[in-house]
């Protein structure tokens, strides 16, 4: 979870989606070889940016392949924090051992479910093929069949048939999937454009056909949805920055904007600008003078009227849309602060409830030893104010938001204990608390491996406007973030036996709870 979030600049758990969850699993369960994948599996699989395809690119092509994550650390683009935390998506086979082949290595993945809740029963499944670095198929049946095939040819082009997402840029014109909640971390500032994408969600973006071509200077991609949508994207790398240019045609609108990104030494700036109808852009710096210590600056503006209907804000709690903000933060080793202001001016003109907004988070994550036991301390303030006309004057609303997690871990055993209180103005506070003990097999080579957690949560507010959100354990590829509110108790248990064989995995996952059932099956083919 932590290089998770490190990775997309969440501040917690709560702040992600499924989809995006999703990606992260299928690329633990599937790494990626950055040593022989190729430049289009290397940036649509999201977790570099273009300026990090390149430089990595580079580095490979002058000194050879990457062989651990010290020695990715030290590539341009790339900190040692970011390689510890990629160790989990990628791999550095190498294609110096003589006589050794990988580009047609097969491997399988089937995933079985099956849901009770509150009478009734829901059957889904997934299946992944992935050929070496070269080729990938998503099969995923909840309501509906979905699915995708990716081809990542020799030469530097791939091609997308299927379901599909388009992030290209900061997102002003075409990003589809995953948009945080809000600017909890410094990271969270800047986004990492994956271009055209196969996906193997159950709820995908778009549905269609993409193709792209990714060189070492120049990149583009097109992509034609169901619904007559064209986008496309050019791209032009030099020295430690881009440049891109994108368009889009089609029902959702239509407009251009150009992108960028480009590092001068410790500082990045980057940005966007807009028009599709009206004008929008977003441009931001970021500073890292040592290591783990980081501050940015982030400003923002969308005219009233912009009209793209494919974009995807910087901040899901808001369209790319009538808005005007800034929002600045630090980090610290383990202390992070941020501060996000926000006018709407359509909403303000029009004298509607929420015309102006304010967000604070302040947050601090000691780790220490205590004898063998690796204990973390994660204190997080959160303050939101939203702006409402009230007669010629106006009202203020105000949201307190403070959570302790205490985690404690010692080999396979794990403790985990959650206070959170909010406080939404006028009314009474509320507080959820939950307790979790659990055991996770310390060997991942292990022939048997199994786990179990189990979690007590009990909630008291007043109503649904001062609810809680809290990440719930769940099955691999469920993701869990229910809404607690009013009086609640629960409990849950979540475990899963894990066995090894010479070409085969198999994994077999029960969740039980108060509230549902889940049974799971999943088995991977080498």
């Amino acid at each position: 979870m932590e290089a998770i979030l490190l990775l997309t600049g969440a501040g917690n758990m709560e702040e992600l989606g499924e989809s995006e969850v999703e990606r992260f699993e299928s690329l633990a369960s599937h790494p990626v070889c950055i040593n022989i994948a190729s430049d289009g599996r290397l940036r649509s699989c999201g977790l570099f940016s273009e300026y990090q395809v390149a430089s990595l690119l580079d580095y490979i092509s002058r000194t050879g392949d990457v062989l651990s994550a010290t020695e990715l650390g030290t590539v341009p683009g790339f900190t040692p924090a970011l390689s510890e935390a990629l160790c989990l998506f990628i791999s550095f086979e190498s294609h110096s051992p003589a006589g050794k082949k990988h580009g047609n290595r097969l491997r399988q993945e089937l995933m079985l479910r099956d849901v009770f809740r509150d009478g009734e029963q829901t059957f889904s499944g997934k299946y992944h093929l992935k050929h070496g670095e070269r080729a990938e198929i998503y099969l995923s049946g909840k309501k509906e069949l979905t699915g995708s095939l990716s081809i990542y040819g020799k030469r530097p082009w791939k091609m997308v048939l299927g379901d599909f997402n388009t992030r290209f840029g900061q997102g002003l014109l075409a990003w589809s999937g995953f948009s945080l909640s809000g600017f909890s971390t410094v990271s969270s500032f800047c986004r990492n454009a994956s271009g055209i994408s196969g996906t193997g969600s159950f709820s995908p973006s778009r549905r269609g056909f993409g193709a792209g071509y990714d060189g070492r200077r120049l990149s583009g991609s097109a992509a034609l949805d169901t619904e007559g949508t064209l986008v496309c994207s050019a791209s032009l790398f030099g020295g430690s920055g881009k440049a891109g240019l994108n368009a889009m045609i089609g029902r959702q609108g239509r407009g251009m904007s150009l992108d960028w990104k480009k590092a001068f030494g410790h500082v990045e700036l980057f940005g966007e600008a807009a028009f599709s109808g009206k004008a929008a852009v977003l441009s931001g710096l970021k500073w890292e003078p040592a290591y783990k210590v980081s501050v940015a600056l982030l400003g923002r503006y969308y005219a009233p009227g912009y009209a793209s209907g494919s974009a995807g804000a910087a901040r899901s709690a808001s369209k790319v849309e009538d808005e005007a903000g800034i929002t600045t933060g630090m980090q610290v080793r383990w202390f992070s602060a941020t501060v996000d202001m926000a006018l709407h001016p359509g909403r303000m003109a029009a004298r509607k409830n929420n015309y102006q907004q304010f967000k604070s988070v302040i947050s601090a994550s000691p780790e220490f030893k205590a004898g063998a036991w690796t204990m973390t301390t994660v204190l997080k303030w959160t303050e939101r104010m939203f702006l409402s006309p009230n007669g010629d004057s106006f009202k203020a609303e105000w949201r307190h938001d403070l959570r302790c997690d205490m985690k404690a871990d010692r080999g396979g055993l794990h403790g985990a204990l959650r206070l959170n209180g909010v406080q939404v103005t006028p009314r009474h506070p509320g507080a959820l608390a939950y307790l979790e003990i659990g055991y996770k097999s310390p060997s991942d080579t292990a022939r048997v491996q199994w786990s179990a957690f189990l979690r007590g949560t009990v909630c008291e507010t007043d109503g649904w406007t001062s609810r809680i959100y809290a990440y719930e354990r769940d099955l691999p590829g469920s993701f869990s973030v229910p809404a607690w509110y009013g009086s609640k108790r629960s409990l849950s248990l979540v475990a899963g036996l894990n066995y090894l064989q010479k070409r085969f995995r198999h994994r077999l996952n029960l969740r039980i709870s108060t509230r549902d059932i889940k049974i799971q099956y999943q088995i991977w083919v080498y």
